[in-house]
């Protein structure tokens, strides 16, 4: 079945929100993300997606929905505890290292395959659209989110940077949701 232009953008922007929600909350915590690394995440996240729509048929019988979804839990609500449990960042903004730029592709990624399986995506005209239209979009959600958090954080007080924590687990729980 072609999936449509708007089904496409939907999914899309629907599997961003997560990505643009984390991406605040590390510009917050005035970790900085840098245009490599969110390309980087954006092919992740794509390559994901792009490898639940064109096997979804073969192997939606072996990975239950539920599997991604409490796997997208762990990895976020471990993120966002420790997070919370973090003093508070010096004035100048990190960058963040290699390792957690792959743990934050991954787990924003794992949404990507749960969507894939569980709306069957066998679109195979369509594959070349989902793949650059989720890059361009995901690269953006993180990129900008990141400025945003950053631009936020400029004027807050220390505290705020728990807010980013907090954001995070609560993604987790949506997870579940």
């Amino acid at each position: 079945m072609d999936l449509l232009f708007a089904e496409i953008l939907l999914l899309i922007l629907a599997l961003s929100v997560d990505s643009l929600a984390a991406a605040i909350s590390y510009g917050i915590a005035k970790i900085k993300i840098s245009v490599c690394q969110a390309v980087f995440i954006s092919f992740v996240c794509s390559g994901f997606l792009l490898f639940s729509v064109g096997f979804a048929a073969a192997l939606s019988c072996y990975i239950p929905k539920i599997l991604t979804k409490i796997g997208s839990f762990i990895i976020l609500f471990l993120i966002g505890a420790v997070k919370l449990f973090q003093k508070p960042k010096s004035e100048k903004p990190e960058r963040l290292p290699a390792a957690k730029t792959l743990l934050f592709a991954v787990s924003m990624s794992l949404d990507g395959l749960a969507a894939g399986f569980g709306a069957g995506l066998a679109a195979e005209d369509n594959i070349a659209v989902v793949g650059l239209f989720s890059c361009f979009i995901t690269f953006l959600t993180v990129y900008l989110g990141n400025a945003l958090g950053l631009r936020i954080n400029k004027n807050a007080p220390p505290f705020i940077q728990k807010v980013g924590g907090a954001a995070i687990i609560l993604v987790a729980v949506c997870k579940l949701i």
